[in-house]
């Protein structure tokens, strides 16, 4: 039988870490709606596709499978794949079946693509720090901001 984990957090800091996450969750949903349609409108992409597209810029020249995008993203494979086919059709990304074993593919960002990430990656972190420095103001999420944003802090050993 398991033993259930010790974090070595106190009780006290454990309801913070709660109280945190209650905040972030919300926080992330909203700051990740707002930059989807912003994005869209000034890019014609959403952030779940630019993230990949991302994922495969800082990869170049190289490639990466379906399977090890899906793992950088944190989405499923079937998830990945359908991110894939719209950035292919779109011009920004290029697969190739592995000559090994043709269920296998590799993902490459094209010339487009990597000119699309570099100018919505521009955006994508301007409104980060306009967002972050405007909640950095709102009560509701003042605290939050300022957990994330510290610089220095250890983490919590188990």
């Amino acid at each position: 039988m398991a033993e259930p984990h010790k974090s070595g957090l106190r009780d006290a800091d454990a309801e913070t870490l709660s109280r945190l996450w209650e905040r972030v969750v919300p926080l992330f949903a909203s700051l990740e709606g707002q930059l989807d349609t912003l994005l869209t409108r000034r890019h014609g992409i959403g952030l779940g596709p630019l993230m990949a597209l991302g994922a495969l810029a800082g990869e170049r020249p190289g490639s990466v499978t379906v399977s090890g995008l899906a793992r950088r993203l944190g989405v499923s494979v079937s998830a990945a794949s359908r991110m894939l086919t719209h950035l292919e059709r779109s011009g920004w990304t290029a697969r190739t079946a592995w000559p090994c074993d043709r269920r296998t593919s590799h993902v490459t960002v094209t010339d487009a693509g990597l000119a699309l990430w570099t100018r919505a990656s521009r955006t994508l972190e301007h409104e980060l720090d306009a967002a972050f420095r405007a909640l950095r103001f709102d009560e509701r999420y003042a605290h939050v901001v300022a957990r994330l944003c510290r610089t220095g802090d250890a983490m919590p050993q188990d």
